[in-house]
């Protein structure tokens, strides 16, 4: 123990700098290698994450190399050394780096001396050895390091174990070593052990396969997940995967090992490329932060799941990533991302994945970067990703969907049929079949003999609902009679070879096929291997009882199933069948291209079965229900889909925004049509209601940008496109010729991958009385994309320009496209609040910068989408369930069509998904074609136990298995086929002999890879080919190839371009596209190819890649080689199987072009085949051609592809000399085709006359038929304009195109042509004077709907200028929000960044803090109290106080003892932080004059936490107690502050107190500005039930109002708000009580029309203002709200008193007559009133009121109330004299007797119950609508008065 701590005060150790250096760091060298990565930042770097260590130390700057070099370390260096190491071995994603840090260690003195040293030392000091035991770990691990990654340092490495093992042992005597040592130590002899082992020669790697192959499993592999996990290929994490070989020699143990092998192989097959680029990908992320060309994966990054879609799959996820840098990939024949192909997305740097396949890949969609995903996670994770997820994908090409039903399979299987063979590989013997064994059974051979029979089957399918007719009769022919009862086992009973019409092999192959129960039969090209194929099936189909009889005599129909690897080669031989059998074939899968096979599909026979009701009724119930419900699920899910897909990939129309755009929305579009009506009168208004509003916002319009004329594509909009490698992306030419189609390896890969169009859910069931699901989905989404679509972002570059808008090329259009992407792929929007903060401030939205513009839009558009995603939660998984209920019921439905069917015919994929149908059928006789091309899995989840028979057709050494990992095919033969494993294991196998497809010439080359190969006769008789010298040749070139990084494939344009030649000619000749095959190895040239073959000129020629044409042939077939280069890469070529394939597809000619000396150096069959090609005179470098027409000519030496032309209609150059009917000479040079011109066109001129004028002459070809004359001439049409017309039209016909010359109704001059429409919208400009006074330029269209546009310019109650315009401002009444900045200082501190108002609550981040913590509400809320105990503490004064509250002890002004890290003493206080200047370092600055006391030598200083100045401790602590106690001008509620640079103090604790004082009075005054907490939750309860009650009288004002509260109380409000909301309450209902008024008590129908006119609109407008939605009331706000409200009421009286006037006929008073003019003038003026003219306006109608009251009885509302309270009569007892003075009638109130009036002695009354006819009833007095004594009144007026 005193060694260690000696050892921390020595030179080296922690007391002074490592190494001993004891002077200045300025006196050291530069760059030296202590400043880098001394003792002090080793210490640093130890608590630093491993990856950042590794690469510290890995990096040269660091200079590491040179400490390791330095020998003066001590032991406290060295371990801290080692701790670095350690550390950084850690590390396990930065590969690179590693290699290089253990490379500089294996060299240094540090190993080889230091760390000797060090070790030693910890043998001698057991105390030390105790205390470094973390430094003994860290040795260690350095070893195993070494030892894993550098094992040839070997002398090295064991010095080091050598003394590792001394230490462990001593700790182990000392009984100190504990578990974890241990461990590590046993590891370490672990690695020592393995480099002392010798170093395995090559062939020592079989032995060690062969103990590998011996281990056995840790688990059982049905226990292993199907799917991928992420411990499979997770980033970081170690995979030692188990594998075994596939036995290509010898059996396996048992059943469940070699399914084991089965299994495990081919799941690694489709996980590997996933785990090894992903770890690749990671490790060049680390270590160079770019990311290169990785060979097996490809990744994509800013992945989007967009929205789920449900579509034949089931559910999928739609997904969007960025496709900016993949401009050059070919989609249509790319291999990314093809249906099928397993990816993973990761958010985490691949730590965590989710797993996907491929489920929709359309062109259209993947070009805009657009693909859906098919997740193996559950809906609730999905769900659970937040919508701004970004991911990076990784995708392989593994086809995930037919591993998965594979591998299930392998796991479900038990038992299997002829596993003696299979497994065991006991082949010397194979048995018959079972179903002949033990009995002498014989089959009925007639068939083969008389070829044309059409054998009839049962029909069960095809007959549905009609009787079968049993036991078929046929005709066959005497010759055939001995072969109708052949005993099938008995060879010398059998036909001959010449009545099968088959050849001796194919004959002994055909015995073999019936009798075997395991047959092998291998047909090299040509052979026949599928017309013995199809005559073994014949033979089997026609004696269908044998294999469908049981033991026991009993018939057990069991189908038979013919699997082929590809749906083309499943096609033809399924034609083949059709072709001689009538009967039940089924053909599952509708990847068929053959029509014959049409209605022979699986699809085909649902239908029929459907319609004739054979299917179990419980099926289709239950199908029909579970079909009703999905549709229902995927209408609506799909519908908000595709909205949400709309709005993540477009920009949407604002009409879709509007629910979460609030005021904006009307801001927005009214704004705009202002704006274009004010600056662009010209513009329709119909256009202007055409173009979106929010285009135009965000910049993208057309409208808005006609006033800057012609537009420059801005420069931020313009970005270099460059591909992943960083190139310069090349701009295709906008338009090509249509191109010939081409068949690459992708599209038979993603042939062979869709199993059937409707693949999994038929929606034949969804079908209703309406359109189909699919017609109804593509209507609905043209109508919600048509009105949803605001700017088609998609299709942007596409767009054409709109006239008078932007005028941008399509390049430039392609530039601002991607802009769009990158902003709607951005994730950086506006938060809640700060979209609540911008409608707070009322900032005007068209003002807001493109970046707050774009981040408002996203906004919306994200809660657009959240809205829409909440909408379908939970729908998602309801979906799948149904999905996957509905797809088990259609299994059981094709279940029920399978086992009807006598012949079923699958691929193997289809065979993989049908897989457990299979094993319900159990086939007994199973037929594979192709079956050495088909991975061994494959074919064995198509047997069934029940499977008795089983024939293998194909050829090993044609195409073999193509896995996808090529390290499993060459190390672990997973690309061996079980064909190819039984021929290797002895299986005997019947090879065909004779081939009958090539022609002698190119069989005899064949003879090289297979010697024993024969021709048939009749390839003896093939034509030459016309116009070539040679049927076959070869032609050699140097041209270099070219290579294709994106689609990891090469090309060569030299042989492409002379392809492309040599088939123009051929086509010349008269040979027929489709009888011409371009074949070639790489799909890059096939591309190449395609450019240079329009389709125009090659629809028809076939151009594939030579893995798709297997088994395929053509007359004539061009293949070309590609491969010519310097480094003797031959890539394919090598391969012989491919080469057999492309040597033999040829019948009648064949041409090969390459750099055959490249070719034949590298490959030992191609020296034997260019040497063959030689020796015939087949060989050189062009071909000869020769005129068909002059044979004897010299002919054309054709070695560039220009050489053709010299042949250029396929003869040679002579001019033709035929003189055709017309009389002209042919005018072609000698062509080939149609010599005998019957079908040739005169291209000379015609010159015919074709009408009266002698001057008009047909102007065209001479072959062309003349029509009517087109020449122009002069007419004069029906308008009396003469125009140049054709001259065959006559003038009726003809548009007239001169102007216009007729007057509109608006008098102006039409603006259309003279034969179009009148103009309906006149654009004219005219003048209109508004009430205002100021006269406008408006459209004459929109004269009586403008609105005044002059600015207002008003001085508003806060003294700024209005910014409005008059009409905006309604004249001055309502002025619009003044938009100055506010710019005071809130009390907080911060400056307001409002507009001009009522000051809100500061909406910032809170800035107040203590020691302990921080506040994390906003500045405008109270703060919550820190009730952590208080910090200020030293050893003279500890405060007792929590936080919050006021201190209870005094400022210490003692000495700080202290010392700096300068040795010098501290200059600041006890209890204080330390000052980090120092009084002697750094004097100047410390003694710099400021209060003036700075320079006393006694001086002690405080630094101010929050700026880090400091200041004498006595002119600041009187600086800070004397702040803010100025006069009472200066003095303010404040935060104390920074003396210097005037920042606010808030953790100094020795001034805690002013502190606390002064947020204590702001926290008062936040109090104050909030409002009383009780009145606000009062007010909270109120507000609701005012809105309610306000929405039972008014409904719309009542919505209204319930929307604008609540989008305000989504945060929290201050009672300002609420008293804002309870004023627009009350000012709507002033506003409906005048509208009630004015309805109620109008009657003259004239005041009724100039009150609409003059009164209601503004109502309606002011409605509208108040509905504003707003935080507050300013005082210009309220003071127009009331101002307006007195107008309106005005107006209403004013009216109301001339109705009253008008309808009793009554005068004017005189006294009135002259005010009465002016007042309305006031009235209808619309400007705000002045305080005079309010108060002359209120004199005038209390004056009116008073002269026409409301009785219109001479007395007062107040008077007549008293006098109808005082007499106390009911309802209809009040009556009036001639001159309108009111009486009463008592008792009945009918007129008994007459009298006078009171007031001017008229008479009245009357008798018997009449009224005088002089007198009225008076109602009004009452209310009453009817006298007392009328029937009417015993309704109306009796109900209580």
């Amino acid at each position: 123990m005193d060694g260690r701590r000696d050892g921390r005060g020595m030179p080296g150790g922690r007391g002074r700098r490592p190494g001993g250096a004891t002077g200045k760091i300025e006196g050291r060298p530069e760059g030296s290698w202590k400043l880098r990565c001394g003792f002090r930042r080793l210490q640093e770097l130890k608590t630093k994450h491993a990856n950042e260590v590794l690469m510290t130390l890995s990096s040269p700057g660091t200079r590491f190399k040179e400490a390791l070099a330095d020998e003066s370390h001590d032991s406290n260096m060295t371990a801290l050394i080692l701790r670095c190491i350690a550390k950084a071995l850690e590390c396990e994603s930065q590969r690179q780096g590693t290699i290089a840090l253990l490379t500089t260690l294996e060299g240094s003195n540090f190993l080889k001396v230091k760390l000797m040293e060090f070790m030693f030392g910890l043998v001698g000091d057991e105390f030390e050895m105790m205390d470094r035991k973390e430094s003994i770990s860290d040795v260690i691990k350095l070893f195993i390091a070494l030892a894993q990654n550098l094992p040839h340092s070997l002398s090295t490495l064991l010095g080091v174990f050598s003394i590792i093992e001394t230490v462990i042992t001593k700790l182990r005597l000392l009984d100190l070593l504990d578990d974890n040592l241990e461990q590590a130590f046993e590891t370490c002899k672990e690695c020592k052990e393995g480099i002392m082992k010798p170093k395995p020669m090559k062939q020592n790697r079989e032995r060690q396969m062969e103990r590998e192959d011996e281990r056995e499993p840790d688990n059982d592999f049905r226990d292993i997940n199907v799917c991928p996990q992420t411990i499979d290929v997770a980033a970081g994490m170690e995979h030692n995967t188990f594998l075994r070989r596939n036995k290509e020699k010898g059996g396996y143990r048992d059943l469940d090992h070699y399914l084991d092998v089965q299994f495990r192989l081919l799941r690694e097959d489709f996980i590997c490329p996933l785990r090894e680029g992903i770890q690749e990908y990671i490790e060049a992320l680390n270590n160079t932060g770019q990311i290169k060309r990785l060979q097996d994966l490809r990744i994509y990054k800013d992945i989007q799941i967009i929205s789920p879609i449900c579509d034949k799959s089931g559910l999928s996820y739609r997904i969007c990533f960025d496709v900016d840098k993949l401009k050059r990939v070919r989609w249509e024949s790319s291999k990314r991302l093809i249906f099928g192909s397993l990816v993973c997305l990761s958010r985490d740097g691949f730590r965590t994945m989710l797993f996907a396949s491929v489920s929709n890949r359309e062109i259209k969609l993947i070009s805009k970067g657009i693909v859906d995903l098919k997740f193996e996670n559950t809906h609730d994770e999905m769900a659970a990703l937040p919508r701004d997820a970004r991911f990076v994908m990784a995708e392989t090409t593994a086809y995930f969907e037919a591993y998965k039903h594979v591998l299930r399979g392998l796991q479900n299987m038990r038992r299997i049929p002829f596993e003696k063979y299979i497994v065991r590989c006991e082949t010397d013997k194979v048995k018959e079949p079972r179903y002949l064994r033990q009995r002498h059974i014989t089959y009925d051979l007639r068939p083969l003999v008389d070829d044309g029979i059409i054998l009839q089957g049962e029909k069960k399918l095809r007959n549905l609902g009609i009787p079968v007719l049993r036991d078929p009769s046929y005709n066959f022919s005497p010759l055939s009679a001995k072969c109708a009862n052949i005993r099938i086992m008995d060879f010398d009973r059998w036909p001959s070879a010449a009545q099968l019409y088959l050849d001796d092999s194919q004959y002994k192959a055909v015995q073999r096929a019936l009798t075997n129960e395991f047959v092998i039969t291998q047909g090299p090209p040509g052979t026949g291997k599928t017309y013995i194929g199809l005559k073994i099936v014949k033979a089997l189909l026609h004696n269908y009882k044998v294999w469908n009889t049981n033991l026991e005599g009993v018939v057990n129909h069991r189908p038979m199933l013919i699997v082929c690897y590809t749906n083309h080669a499943l096609d033809q031989f399924l034609e083949g069948i059709l072709s001689f059998y009538n009967g039940d074939i089924l053909r599952v899968g509708g990847r068929s291209s053959s029509e014959a096979l049409k209605n022979y599909n699986i699809s085909a026979y649902r239908m029929k079965m459907r319609t004739s009701r054979e299917i179990d009724g419980n099926i289709t119930r239950e199908a029909r229900r579970m079909g009703w419900e999905l549709n229902q699920i995927r209408e609506a899910i799909n519908e908000i889909a595709l909205k949400i897909e709309i709005a993540e990939r477009e920009i949407i129309h604002e009409d879709y925004l509007q629910q979460f755009m609030g005021n904006y929305y009307h801001e927005l579009v009214q704004g705009f049509e202002q704006y274009v009506q004010f600056h662009n009168p010209g513009i329709t208004l119909k256009k202007i209601k055409k173009s979106s509003a929010i285009v135009e916002w965000l910049g993208y319009g057309t409208i808005l940008q006609i006033e800057h004329g012609d537009f420059e594509v801005p420069q931020e909009h313009i970005r270099q496109d460059v591909d992943e490698d960083g190139d310069l992306i090349d701009e295709l030419p906008d338009e090509q010729d249509e191109q010939v189609d081409v068949v690459d390896d992708v599209d038979r890969i993603v042939e062979m991958r869709q199993i059937d169009d409707d693949d999994d859910i038929d929606f034949d069931f969804l079908e209703d009385l309406g359109l189909p699901a699919d017609v109804e989905r593509k209507l609905a989404k043209l109508h919600i994309k048509t009105k949803a679509v605001a700017l088609n972002v998609s299709e942007f570059e596409n767009a054409g320009n709109e006239e008078g808008g932007w005028q941008i090329d399509r390049k430039q259009k392609k530039k601002m496209k991607s802009k769009l992407r990158k902003e709607l792929r951005s994730t950086n929007r506006m938060t809640e609040r700060d979209f609540l903060n911008l409608q707070r401030m009322g900032h005007d939205i068209w003002g807001l910068t493109e970046k707050d513009k774009w981040r408002l839009y996203r906004y919306w558009t994200h809660k657009f989408c959240c809205s829409y995603r909440d909408k379908i939660r939970g729908k998602e998984a309801e979906y799948e369930r149904s999905a996957t209920r509905l797809r088990e019921i259609q299994m059981q439905e094709d279940l029920q069509i399978m086992r009807l069917a006598t012949v079923i015919g699958m691929t193997t994929t289809g065979a993989a998904r049908y897989q457990s149908v299979l094993q319900d059928i159990g086939p007994r006789v199973v037929v594979v074609e192709e079956a050495a091309e088909v991975l061994e899995a494959h074919v064995l989840t198509t047997l069934s136990p029940e499977c008795e028979h089983l024939i293998l057709i194909g050829d090993h050494k044609q195409l073999k298995p193509n896995p996808t990992v090529y390290k499993l095919a060459k190390d672990y033969n997973l690309d061996v086929s079980l064909f190819e494993r039984m021929v290797k294991n002895g299986m005997e196998c019947d090879c065909l002999k004779y081939q009958h497809r090539m022609r002698p010439t190119i069989s005899k080359m064949m003879r090289i890879i297979y010697p024993e190969l024969e021709d048939d006769e009749v390839v003896k008789t093939y034509p030459d080919i016309k116009g070539i010298s040679n049927n076959m040749y070869f032609i050699h070139h140097d041209y270099p190839e070219s290579n294709d990084e994106e689609q990891k494939s090469h090309s060569n344009l030299y042989e492409a371009e002379y392809i492309v030649a040599l088939c123009r000619y051929l086509k010349l000749q008269g040979y027929k596209p489709e009888h011409i095959t371009i074949l070639t190895l790489y799909s890059g040239q096939l591309f190449q190819l395609k450019k240079l073959m329009p389709k125009s000129e090659f629809y028809g020629t076939r151009i594939t890649v030579v893995d798709n044409f297997q088994g395929e042939e053509n007359d004539i077939i061009l293949l070309s080689l590609v491969r010519s280069n310097d480094d003797g890469k031959i890539g394919f070529l090598k391969i012989e199987n491919r080469v057999c394939v492309a040597l033999s597809r040829a019948k009648h000619g064949f041409y090969v072009i390459g750099n055959l000396n490249l070719m034949s150096g590298n490959s030992e069959l191609w020296r034997k085949v260019v040497e063959h090609a030689k020796r015939e005179n087949l060989y050189g470098e062009g071909l000869h051609l020769y005129c068909q027409n002059h044979p004897n000519d010299a002919g054309i030496n054709a070695t560039e592809p220009e050489d053709f032309k010299k042949a250029p209609e396929g003869g040679c150059m002579k001019p033709c000399e035929y003189r055709l009917p017309c009389g002209h000479t042919c005018s072609l040079v000698c062509h080939v085709i149609d010599a005998d011109h019957k079908e040739s066109k005169c291209r000379k001129p015609c010159q015919k006359r074709i009408c009266d004028n002698e001057e008009h002459r047909c102007r065209r070809m001479c072959f062309q038929n003349c029509g009517e004359c087109s020449i122009p001439v002069d007419k004069t049409l029906p308008c009396g304009h003469v125009q140049k017309v054709p001259c065959s039209t006559q003038p009726h016909q003809f548009k007239c195109m001169a102007k216009c010359e007729e007057r509109l109704p608006c008098r102006h001059m039409c603006q259309s042509l003279c034969g179009e429409r009148h103009t309906e919208y006149c654009q004219h400009p005219v003048r209109r004077k508004f009430k205002c006074g100021h006269v406008v330029n408006v459209l004459c269209f929109e004269a009586d709907s403008a609105i005044c546009t002059k600015p207002c310019k008003q001085n508003l109650s806060c003294l700024h200028q209005c910014k409005g315009t008059c009409g905006e401002c309604l004249n001055g009444r309502l002025h619009v929000g003044c938009k100055k900045r506010c710019e005071r200082p809130l009390i907080c501190g911060h400056i307001c960044p409002d507009n001009c108002s009522k000051c809100p609550p500061c909406q910032r981040e809170c800035n107040n803090r203590c020691v302990h913590s921080r506040c994390t509400q906003t500045c405008g809320e109270l703060c919550v109290q820190c009730v952590e105990k208080c910090a200020w503490s030293c050893k003279h004064y500890t405060c007792s106080k929590r936080c919050f509250e006021p201190c209870d002890r005094p400022r210490c002004n003692r000495p700080c003892h202290m010392q700096l890290k300068c040795t010098h003493p501290c200059i600041g206080l006890c209890g204080e932080p330390c000052p980090k200047k120092c009084r002697i370092c750094n004097r100047d600055e410390v003694t710099e004059i400021f209060f003036g006391t700075e320079d006393e030598d006694d001086a002690r200083f405080v630094e101010l936490e929050d700026c880090g100045h400091i200041f004498e401790v006595t002119g600041l602590d009187r600086y800070i107690d004397n702040f803010g106690k100025g006069d009472q001008d200066d003095a303010a509620i404040k935060l104390i502050e920074c003396p210097r640079c005037k920042t606010l103090i808030r953790r100094n604790l020795r001034y805690g107190n002013e502190v606390k004082k002064t947020v204590l009075d702001i926290e008062n005054v936040k109090r104050r500005i909030i409002g009383d907490r009780q009145k606000i939750q009062r007010m909270r309860y109120d507000i609701p039930e005012e809105i309610r009650t306000l929405s039972r009288k008014y409904p719309s004002d009542g919505k209204a109002m319930r929307k604008v509260y609540d989008t305000l109380f989504e945060t929290n409000v201050d009672e300002s708000t609420l008293a804002a909301v309870t004023n627009q309450i009350e000012f709507l209902k002033a506003i409906n009580k005048i509208e009630q008024d004015w309805e109620k008590n109008i009657r003259n129908e004239e005041l009724k029309e100039m009150f609409k006119d003059e009164c209601l609109k503004d109502l309606t407008l002011f409605r509208n203002w108040i509905l504003t939605t707003r935080k507050y009331f300013t005082e210009q706000e309220l003071t127009d709200a009331e101002d307006e409200i007195a107008r309106l009421q005005s107006f209403k009286r004013f009216i109301i008193c001339i109705d009253r006037m008008v309808t009793r006929r009554d005068s004017v008073p005189s006294k009135l007559k002259s005010d009465l003019g002016e007042l309305e003038n006031l009235l209808k003026g619309g400007k705000k009133l002045k305080p005079g003219e309010r108060d002359f306006m209120e004199r005038i109608l209390k004056d009116l009121e008073k002269a026409f009251p409301a009785s219109g009885l001479g007395v007062s509302e107040e008077e007549k109330v008293q006098i109808v309270r005082a007499l106390g009569e009911r309802k209809g007892h009040w009556f009036k004299c001639p001159n309108g003075h009111p009486y009463v009638i008592g008792d009945c109130g009918g007129a008994t007797i007459e009298s006078r009036c009171p007031e001017c002695n008229a008479t009245i009354g009357g008798g018997s119950h009449q009224l005088r006819r002089d007198n009225q009833f008076a109602g009004e007095m009452d209310g009453a609508q009817f006298p007392a004594w009328s029937e009417q009144a015993n309704l109306l007026n009796y109900q209580g008065f």
